[in-house]
């Protein structure tokens, strides 16, 4: 069993060395990313850094526009290029409610962007199905980022449940074609999916459409429980999408279990793997320093090294994978 997920993980492997190596459509799809290594973004001819800024965290909480806006500003200063965010995105407090809370994350990286948006690629995510709903958040979402485009238009979290109605996000009132729609006109160059709850439906819909781009969960502990690395990532390599991480610390739950796990070796064992890039949320600069300074100094890990970091996380799976259900979460997420 063993000597097949060397093999497996082996293969993985080359598939992210071609990455590296893919080229360029054209002078301008590269950004600067000073000392981050770069792979492709899939089929998009762009390329970003192996790591990048998930707008979450103090980015999404209410009050915290000040610290945020030196985060996100940070981050460009450091060479990061892609900045991920999302219409649902942001906290609800002790005196604003989620609904009230959605678009901070937006309105802060706005506050950047307004003057900085030619430095990133920039993603961001519907959470809305149908077609008015979507382009209702697309127009709040350009407003609220302070910008006319959208690098990349994302379904947000689709979800386990949703492979019975799948066939609603194609029919003409359907999210499909308010992406189809933005694109042709502009709005957005690239569209994607995202989700952390489910592989299979995840493969299902890219198999049914070509996206540009998957957004996708990706941990150390992810081989234990409905692995997205072993069921999902080997369609999306096969169909040259872009790959983007997430959840690579599980919200630093990886590192509750007494420390066997280091942000260095989560990083890197997720770097290793056939990702264009990976995102996390920061609390602090220095969160953001650390993690910036694992990326620049990036070598990818051998299967063995791999395994043994795999082998760490199994007795506690079961927490490390809450975003998959299966152990209790944030209501409010």
């Amino acid at each position: 069993m063993e000597k097949t997920r060397r093999e497996f993980l082996k293969k993985m492997m080359a598939s992210t060395v071609a990455l590296s190596l893919a080229p360029l459509m054209n002078s301008c799809g590269s950004l600067n990313t000073k000392g981050i290594p770069q792979r492709a973004l899939g089929k998009t001819g762009r390329k970003v850094g192996i790591y990048s800024f998930g707008a979450q965290a103090t980015t999404e909480i209410p009050g915290k526009s000040k610290e945020s806006v030196e985060i996100i500003n940070r981050a460009i200063d450091l060479g990061i290029n892609y900045i991920d965010t999302a219409a649902a995105y942001g906290r609800a407090t002790e005196t604003i409610v989620k609904a009230e809370a959605m678009g901070t994350s937006e309105r802060n990286v706005g506050q950047v962007l307004k003057t900085r948006r030619n430095e990133v690629f920039l993603a961001s995510k519907t959470h809305d199905r149908t077609y008015d709903g979507s382009m209702r958040l697309l127009e709040q979402s350009l407003k609220n980022l302070q910008t006319d485009h959208l690098d990349l238009w994302q379904i947000h979290n689709v979800k386990k449940r949703e492979i019975d109605t799948l066939d609603e996000m194609f029919t003409d009132t359907g999210v499909i074609k308010a992406m189809e729609k933005a694109r042709d006109e502009g709005m957005v160059k690239f569209i994607g999916c995202t989700g952390h709850e489910d592989a299979f439906v995840l493969k299902t819909l890219i198999e049914r459409y070509p996206f540009d781009n998957i957004l996708m969960a990706v941990n150390a502990a992810d081989k234990h429980y409905d692995s997205f690395i072993d069921k999902l990532m080997p369609t999306a390599v096969e169909k040259n999408m872009g790959i983007v991480a997430m959840k690579i610390p599980a919200r630093d739950r990886i590192f509750s279990h007494g420390g066997i796990i280091t942000m260095k070796e989560a990083m890197e064992y997720v770097m290793t793997l056939p990702v264009s890039t990976t995102i996390i949320g920061i609390d602090t600069i220095a969160e953001l320093e650390e993690n910036v300074k694992i990326a620049t100094e990036f070598s990818a890990l051998s299967a063995d090294e791999m395994l043994a970091i795999e082998d760490k996380t199994h007795p506690y799976y079961e927490d490390l994978m809450f975003f998959k259900g299966l152990s209790d979460w944030p209501a409010d997420w």
